[in-house]
């Protein structure tokens, strides 16, 4: 089986693999970085004989982009091990309007007719090939956190909340960055952009050069397995 994750971001695929990694029992096998940003942009897993491959799309309007490209590899390819059994879709929960426009592109790129209610509902879609027979793939849009508005990365502060000096940083970033959005009306006015926000200067205390495989080695000490925070919110990744 073959699953493939979109995300918008690295430290969306970081919190991914993890889960994956240190949760579900999958084991890295090698990675992507954009040739001109250095930074990541994929990352594949394998379990047995499964491979899941975690994308960042640099940015939610990216990924319908990234799903026509999708369609298009799944409609033409000749071999039956080259087909997609999963997709997942991983969004900040911005506000309503901005779901709505996201599905609005989905939507178009490739030919489905998707709605709001299908967020954080498994569904199929049906994509036809032209040289094997048409295929019905999983597809789940993920919505995270799913009751309130906010960024993946609002999840991560709650995760990473693990004793008294870390909860001393993140009441700290998180007082800093909310001063400066509430005082001024030029930069941090949504609110996921607000969660980002606290999570990088959280990490620029913890690491002031911006270095991702720093950031990863903070990320790793931390117990996915057991952290009731992640279970709560990436269940959907037990696949």
């Amino acid at each position: 089986m073959k699953t493939m994750i979109f995300c918008e971001g690295t430290t969306d695929l970081l919190m991914i693999q993890y889960v994956l990694q240190y949760k579900y029992g999958w084991h890295y096998n090698g990675f992507l970085e954009n040739a001109e940003t250095n930074r990541l942009r994929k990352k594949t897993l394998k379990r047995d004989t499964d491979i899941v491959d975690i994308e960042s799309c640099g940015g939610i309007m990216n990924i319908p982009k990234r799903m026509q490209e999708l369609h298009e590899q799944i409609q033409n390819t000749t071999r039956e091990e080259e087909l997609v059994n999963k997709v997942i879709i991983l969004l900040d929960h911005d506000t309503v309007s901005s779901n709505r426009e996201f599905l609005d592109k989905i939507n178009e790129k490739i030919g489905t007719y998707f709605l709001e209610e299908d967020i954080n509902v498994l569904r199929k879609w049906a994509v036809d090939n032209d040289f094997l027979e048409s295929t019905e793939l999983d597809i789940y849009i993920k919505c995270l956190p799913e009751s309130e508005v906010g960024a993946i990365e609002s999840i991560m502060l709650q995760a990473l909340d693990t004793d008294s000096i870390e909860s001393k940083i993140i009441q700290d970033s998180r007082q800093f960055i909310e001063t400066e959005a509430e005082n001024q009306d030029r930069y941090l006015q949504k609110k996921s952009l607000v969660s980002k926000a606290i999570v990088n200067t959280y990490f620029a205390i913890r690491m002031p050069e911006e270095k991702y495989d720093e950031r990863a080695r903070i990320l790793k000490a931390y117990n996915w397995e057991e952290n009731e925070v992640l279970n709560d919110s990436f269940a959907f990744l037990n696949i």
